[in-house]
């Protein structure tokens, strides 16, 4: 799962620098990389936040993760049955 959580972490610093570096801009150039850098904040700590709660719930995510259980019967946390992957549906 820290596979996956880390580069949206990474993203998280990056929108940061975006923004740090739009400090020193003027005009429309700071206001583009206000809220480019913002969005890039919001959206990968949302992105992360969401795998973490996936990972933690057994469930799929809207945002597109997966939890890394796919073969196992039963969730470790909750022990409903786990969902059968799009994949294997269709078999």
């Amino acid at each position: 799962m820290t596979h996956s959580v880390a580069p949206l972490l990474v993203a998280a610093a990056a929108g940061y620098w975006v923004v740090a570096r739009a400090q020193e801009q003027k005009g429309g150039t700071r206001k583009l990389g206000i809220y480019l850098g913002a969005a890039i904040i919001v959206l990968s700590v949302l992105m992360a936040a969401c795998k973490l709660y996936c990972a933690v719930t057994c469930m799929r995510c809207p945002l597109g993760g997966g939890y890394g259980m796919k073969r196992m019967a039963a969730c470790p946390i909750t022990g409903k049955a786990m969902p059968a992957a799009p994949a294997e549906q269709s078999q």
